[in-house]
Parts: structure tokens; C-alpha cells; sequence
């Protein structure tokens, strides 16, 4: 259910929303689901057990006039670092409703290097600002969201750089390296049925059994050649493409992938 339009602060904390979370943890998860003016088809899985190094979250605020996705890998994979992950997602539910996105990856940046450099994490968030017509993202380390127009047949990548030096030294640095790192937004105007692509590194470090990496170019052909499949379509032929390229089931690393509309 969704919240009235309202915002808390507590003394001395930043501003809050009043926010509400749908769903997110560290398993294992094959489900659609939908949230405020968001549908989503998720697919995670631990390499070698029910918990592993991938994070994922979404929750709605503003009466579901703002949705929020994030999604985080820890360095290593599998029940070794679940303790890590957990420890990461405590830290961004702390935080995923503060009412400057922009500091999100911030705040959490600066808990999780409390943990040191075995905390290392790639992160992204997503908002979704409905009033707004608009998508905000920001990384931390992590690969390029995806994304298509309703009216394309093709995909992109979201990049918020044009080039390494310009994200300058302390920007997009994974979670855990530098407390002081910062972490900037990406703005994109979307309308209804437009889509992202969000996912961890497991999916395009997948190797297949002579060693070569399943890649952003091939994961986007797979994209391109399924432009109108319903969500959970598209799940099944990237996991197909997967499996296909591995020869074999997915157990190199822990694979998380979302795909979202806007309804």
C-alpha cells in the first residue's frame, strides 16, 4: 500500500520520505512484480547456495509517485560473503528513502567502509519520479543500465561519462574503496513502456568453456533480437543465452538481472 505524500526527519538526520518496501533481500529469486508506476521481472541466484553477494531492492514513496530500485554485488559470490551482503542491504534500507538521491550511494558508502576493503561493492540505484516523467541513475562501480523506447526497436547504455577522465578520480568508485567518494545522477526522460535493463556483473562475466566472457555486446543482441517480448520473455532468453553460452548452469558467480517498464 501506498503512502501519503509526506517526508519525516529525525534530529539531525537528512529529510526522509515516507516509504514502503515492496521487496528485496539476498536470495534467491525467479518472480514479476509490480510497484507504483513500475512492472519488474527479476531473476537472482546464488553460484553456490540460497544466499550470496547480490543485493537487490525496491520501494515505492510519495504516495508510489517515486520508485526505487538498487542493485549491488559484492566482491565474491556465494554463501563466503553473504554475511557482507547483508550487512550492504541493512545499510541501504537505512537509507534508500532519504529525500536527496543523489546521496544514497553516499551515505551507504560511508557505512560500508567501516568493513574495509572486504566490503568492496559495485552498486546502482534507479529512481523513478512519476510527476516528472523521469529516470534518475547512479553507480557506484557498476555496469551501464540498459535501456529502450517504446518506440525503438534497440537498446543503449545508460553511461553518465563520456569518458574515464571525466568521472574525475573519487567518482563511480565502487562502495568500500574511498568513505569520501562521490556519486552523481544520470537524469532520462521516459514515458510509458519504456525499459531498463539492470544487472551485475555475473551476467556478462559469464564464461563460456573456453574462457570467453558472455559481454555488454552480447548481452545486448539478445536484447535487440527480443524488442516486443513481454518481461518475463525477455528473462528467459537472456538466462536461454546464458546457459547457452556457459554450457552449462550458471555457477561461476551469482547472477541477478531486472528488467523493468514504465506502465
Amino acid at each position: 500500500m501506498c503512502e501519503r505524500d509526506t517526508q519525516s526527519r529525525n534530529h539531525g538526520e537528512r529529510p526522509r520520505l515516507m516509504c514502503s518496501g515492496i521487496w528485496g533481500g539476498i536470495r534467491n529469486l525467479d518472480q514479476e512484480m509490480g510497484m507504483g508506476k513500475v512492472i519488474a521481472s527479476l531473476y537472482s541466484s546464488s553460484s553456490d547456495g540460497g544466499k550470496g553477494g547480490d543485493i537487490y531492492f525496491f520501494g515505492v514513496c510519495r504516495g508510489c509517485r517515486i520508485t526505487r530500485l538498487a542493485i549491488a554485488d559484492v566482491v565474491g559470490h556465494g554463501q563466503a560473503v553473504s554475511d557482507v551482503s547483508q550487512y550492504v542491504y541493512d545499510a541501504l534500507t537505512a537509507h534508500i528513502c532519504d529525500v536527496d538521491s543523489r546521496a544514497i550511494l553516499s551515505d551507504i558508502n560511508q557505512l560500508v567502509a567501516r568493513r574495509g576493503l572486504a566490503a568492496m561493492t559495485t552498486a546502482a540505484t534507479v529512481a523513478y519520479y512519476a510527476d516528472d516523467g523521469e529516470v534518475r541513475l547512479s553507480y557506484a562501480g557498476h555496469p551501464p543500465v540498459l535501456f529502450k523506447r517504446r518506440t525503438e526497436n534497440t537498446w543503449s547504455f545508460a553511461t553518465p561519462y563520456t569518458d574515464t577522465e571525466a568521472a574525475g578520480p573519487l567518482k563511480d568508485l565502487p562502495l568500500a574503496v574511498a568513505p569520501d567518494a562521490l556519486y552523481e545522477e544520470l537524469g532520462m526522460p521516459v514515458a510509458s513502456g519504456d525499459r531498463l535493463f539492470v544487472y551485475t556483473d555475473g551476467v556478462t562475466e559469464a564464461p563460456s568453456p573456453d574462457r570467453d566472457l558472455f559481454g555488454g555486446g552480447r548481452l545486448k543482441r539478445v536484447l535487440d533480437d527480443n524488442p516486443d517480448l513481454p518481461l518475463a520473455g525477455v528473462k528467459s532468453a537472456v538466462l536461454h543465452a546464458l546457459r547457452q553460452h556457459t554450457d552449462s548452469e550458471l555457477v561461476h558467480d551469482d547472477v541477478t538481472f531486472i528488467t523493468l517498464e514504465i506502465s
